[in-house]
């Protein structure tokens, strides 16, 4: 993993310690919660925080804060998903406030946030040994430890470690089983809803950053299920006919703020993108289709960050005319055209995963069959028509172009080569999702070994444009780490296509491509 850059400081004045248990000695900025009072120490102030009072295993104030800070200033859509002014303030309260955040969320955000800070130097063989002696890992290692814990005392934390005491420990591990632990029994009591979603979404976002792509898969499928119990995929004013009142159509009530109405957006339409990039590269369903989608696109960050009151009146959905290539200037930021940028792959992804259905000797173009079924089984079926001849399939590439060429002047720069400015991770997987879009409409049908074949030179350009992107980030001194990590995806792609093309033009015998597609092939690795 990179080393911690210049470019996006986690912390100001943050050393690593020297042993995964020893006392955490830095220096830490003055709005950091008071430290915990050790057992049998406490402040005759009622107000003081102690072992006693603090969550149990959450990291105690000043390394949870380190933490906190180190996820808003590292993770691109951070400040999105979570508005940070408001749960600073919430951190910065009493455990037993209503207000304060809730723990699974500070779990899984001190999980990710692991991945970012030297801080956290947990040795999993040394975890491990302390646990297995009955103890736990120091304060200063992100746990609490209870001097009057009792063998006999059975609590939900240790039986993670009895069951899983053979799997490896690491900070991010631990507190991402907490978290999952807890998402269940607080969904089903229905226990700080949103939070939970938020939660969900962070912990999707580590295991995929970790390569764990089969445990991220379901912590997005949770998080779907979840907001779309919330609804918050519908807009107001769109909610579904019913004889029941608005308010008590979904599991939670309506938003009251200007900062809750575009923090459940913005919730929405990360899943919803979430969703798209994450399953881009198989051939699995989406769960959140257009069709149901009639949530508005989320206000600029800047007004976010403000809690300013943005009117609804104008904002584009997906049901808007032309949405993909009208940009209004006063709603549109680097997230905005993300989203677009998703949307996109989810009409290749329904393209190409319906296609059959629809075509198939048998059906017609809505993918409706006689009764009876097919005319004729699955195995035998045969398309009637090549997909490259459907108006579809023209409309999604000439569309795919069109959003390209309609992204903005101000966001057309998203690596800051031309503009000065500083390297905009989201904008840059706004600029990626078209290419990425373009190389799944096409992969299925292009002929590698053709020169002459237009899916294949569709494909081979989507490509070259993905690696120009490469290089550009890639001739900076920005820290990659820092980069969204879904950025992979895209970059995957790429490779998976240039050793299609490499291997053609070996076979053929072509010398000179054969080593310009190396050299392309390496700069993707």
């Amino acid at each position: 993993m990179p080393v911690l850059g210049s470019s996006a400081s986690a912390s100001p004045q943050t050393l690593p310690v020297a042993s995964p248990f020893d006392e955490l000695e830095q220096t830490l900025p003055a709005s950091v919660p008071p430290k915990l009072e050790t057992h049998g120490h406490s402040s005759s102030n009622s107000t003081a925080l102690s072992e006693d009072t603090w969550p149990l295993n959450i990291p105690p104030p000043e390394l949870l804060h380190h933490l906190v800070e180190t996820v808003f200033n590292c993770v691109p859509l951070a400040t999105r998903l979570i508005h940070r002014a408001t749960f600073m303030t919430n951190l910065a309260k009493p455990p037993s406030s209503p207000d304060f955040p809730h723990v699974n969320l500070l779990h899984a955000m001190s999980a990710l946030a692991s991945l970012y800070t030297p801080i956290v130097t947990l040795n999993s063989v040394q975890v491990n040994a302390k646990l297995h002696e009955g103890g736990t890992a120091a304060i200063s290692a992100g746990f609490i430890k209870r001097t009057s814990f009792s063998s006999t005392v059975r609590y939900q934390p240790k039986k993670v470690e009895d069951i899983e005491a053979d799997r490896e420990y690491d900070f991010a591990s631990i507190h991402a089983k907490w978290c999952n632990m807890g998402i269940g029994p607080a969904v089903q009591r229905g226990d700080s809803l949103i939070q939970q979603v938020q939660a969900c979404i962070i912990c999707c976002w580590l295991f995929h950053s970790r390569g764990k792509d089969v445990f991220a898969s379901g912590w997005s499928k949770v998080a779907i299920d979840v907001l779309s119990s919330l609804g918050l995929s519908v807009s107001p004013g769109m909610e579904p006919l019913s004889r029941i009142p608005t308010q008590y159509l979904f599991s939670i009530p309506l938003s009251t703020t200007p900062i809750e109405s575009e923090l459940r957006r913005n919730i929405f339409w990360i899943a919803y993108s979430m969703e798209r990039i994450f399953n881009a590269s198989n051939v699995f369903p989406l769960h959140i289709m257009d069709e149901d989608c009639s949530q508005l696109m989320p206000s600029r960050l800047i007004d976010f960050n403000a809690g300013k009151f943005v009117p609804i009146k104008g904002r584009q959905s997906l049901f808007s005319h032309d949405m993909l290539l009208i940009h209004p200037r006063l709603s549109t930021d680097s997230f905005t055209l993300c989203i677009k940028a998703t949307t996109l792959l989810g009409k290749v992804k329904v393209f190409n995963g319906r296609f059959r259905c629809r075509f198939t000797d048998g059906g017609d173009r809505q993918g409706r069959f006689p009764v009876g079924g097919p005319s004729r089984s699955s195995k035998d079926a045969v398309m009637t028509i090549n997909p490259t001849d459907t108006d579809e399939f023209k409309a999604l590439d000439s569309l795919i172009e069109a959003f390209t060429a309609s992204i903005p002047r101000e966001f057309n720069d998203p690596v800051g080569i031309y503009s000065g400015l500083k390297l905009d991770a989201t904008l840059y997987m706004a600029h990626m999702i078209p290419h990425m879009a373009m190389i799944i409409l096409h992969d299925p049908h292009a002929n590698v070994f053709s020169l002459q074949d237009p899916s294949a030179a569709r494909l081979l350009s989507a490509t070259r444009a993905i690696l120009d992107l490469i290089y550009k980030v890639c001739g900076t001194t920005f820290d990659l780490l820092y980069l969204d990590h879904w950025s992979s995806t895209p970059w995957f792609m790429a490779g998976v296509t240039l050793i299609r093309f490499l291997n053609a033009r070996t076979a053929q015998g072509d010398e000179l491509e054969v080593q310009k597609l190396t050299e392309e092939l390496g700069a993707v690795k």
